[in-house]
């Protein structure tokens, strides 16, 4: 029985994640099957940008070899995310002449009006497209149509969003997922990668938002019936929490972390605020006490600042409070105490973590939220990638010219 496997790549400022998943090809309807995952510290990132490539390039190796001493698996392609402040978005229109005398819109025409759209982009200097993604189409004067094949109309109008990446950014991540030892079949903007994991078709349908907390950055995806309506990155994460305690206690950053994770929370009752955290239990050499009120309110600082941003976007594009389905809260940031009542009072909408869900042939799952954009990209890649075949390597022209230009500076 042939075995498929999709390996997914998440290259995180904090932590390199890879994901191991299979299905069988012949089974009708089989579902994804966790297979085993690894997982390394990141060295070399910052804010979601590779900063030195061979650092991040070891990184990778580690996390590989994690995942292969768990599964006897050797991975040697995998679909890679993007993410970080090199991540934009771009929406467009177009417009044509329905081409058949009678009237009924073919694939030609969807494919020309999907031309226009590409046409009607500015120029995009130190900018790849990523993904072409349309949000609707119109007929004549009937808006709102999600496919538009077969109908009848003489004027055929497209409203695409264009997710593009910053070229020096998305070619230091390529030149160090190579240099690892690494053929990558895709790359996926991280917040459409994070939103396959989590979020559901209903979800989707009716108005909701996920909001992935990673290390250096906060990622967000807008979707709306059922198509994505806006993205983005915002250059603050779980780990400037991490570097504030670390500031307003004098401590060093992995004794800041430890304390974030042990003791730190939001939203903190009464009780708890009295309560104090004793720094000697994490290093011998710091003999001093300080409250839970005071560590609480410098994560409140700091989340406060990322939760003002996603309200600003929210405002922006005329979603605010609007969205049935609320916020879906991933990444590792979302494992802070106290989190989805936080978000519920900031963004006045219904808030819960979401966690990303893969059986595996022993029943295990994984279901930490931090491995979201890594088991995203192996949905990703079974939803849009055909079954017949399992190419190595990008499937674009564009990724192919990328990697063109990356190869001759890979020692």
């Amino acid at each position: 029985m042939s075995k498929r496997i999709l390996a997914g790549l998440d290259i995180g400022t904090s932590a390199i994640r890879v994901v191991l998943v299979g299905y069988n090809e012949q089974a009708e309807g089989e579902h994804l099957t966790l297979l085993g995952f690894g997982s390394a510290p990141t060295e070399g990132m910052r804010r979601g940008m590779v900063v030195e490539p061979e650092d991040v390039a070891k990184s990778i190796r580690a996390a590989l070899r994690d995942a292969e001493q768990k599964t006897g698996i050797a991975v040697d392609h995998a679909y890679i995310s993007f993410g970080g402040a090199g991540l934009g978005l771009l929406p467009a229109k177009g417009v044509v002449a329905v081409s058949r005398a009678d009237g009924e819109i073919s694939e030609a025409d969807i494919e020309r009006v999907r031309a226009a759209t590409r046409s009607s982009l500015p120029q995009l200097p130190n900018r790849e497209i990523l993904h072409e993604i349309p949000t609707s189409f119109t007929v004549d004067r009937e808006v709102g149509v999600k496919n538009p094949l077969g109908m009848i109309g003489s004027r055929l109008e497209a409203e695409v969003l264009f997710i593009t990446a910053f070229t020096p950014h998305l070619r230091s991540l390529i030149k160090s997922v190579e240099t690892a030892g690494v053929s990558i079949d895709d790359i996926i903007a991280a917040p459409l990668a994070s939103a396959h994991a989590t979020l559901s078709k209903h979800q989707k349908d009716i108005g909701v938002m996920s909001l992935d907390l990673g290390g250096g950055t906060a990622s967000m995806a807008v979707f709306e019936e059922g198509m994505l309506v806006s993205a983005n990155i915002f250059p603050v994460g779980s780990m400037h929490i991490t570097n504030d305690i670390a500031i307003g206690f004098q401590l060093p950053l992995e004794i800041a972390e430890q304390v974030k994770v042990e003791h730190g929370g939001l939203i903190i009752s009464d009780s708890a605020k009295k309560e104090g955290v004793r720094l000697a239990d994490f290093s011998s050499d710091i003999n001093a006490t300080v409250s839970k009120k005071e560590l609480s309110d410098i994560i409140e600082a700091r989340a406060t600042d990322i939760f003002e941003l996603v309200e600003k976007h929210l405002r922006k594009i005329g979603r605010s409070g609007l969205l049935p389905s609320g916020v879906v809260l991933t990444g590792g940031g979302a494992s802070l105490r106290g989190i989805t009542e936080f978000a519920r009072r900031e963004l006045r909408l219904p808030a819960n973590v979401g966690t990303p869900r893969l059986t595996s042939s022993t029943g295990e799952h994984l279901i930490d939220s931090g491995w979201s954009v890594a088991v995203g990209l192996c949905v990703w890649a079974d939803e849009h990638e055909p079954r017949q075949t399992f190419m190595k390597g990008f499937s674009s022209k564009l990724s192919k010219r990328i990697l063109g230009w990356i190869r001759p500076l890979i020692p």
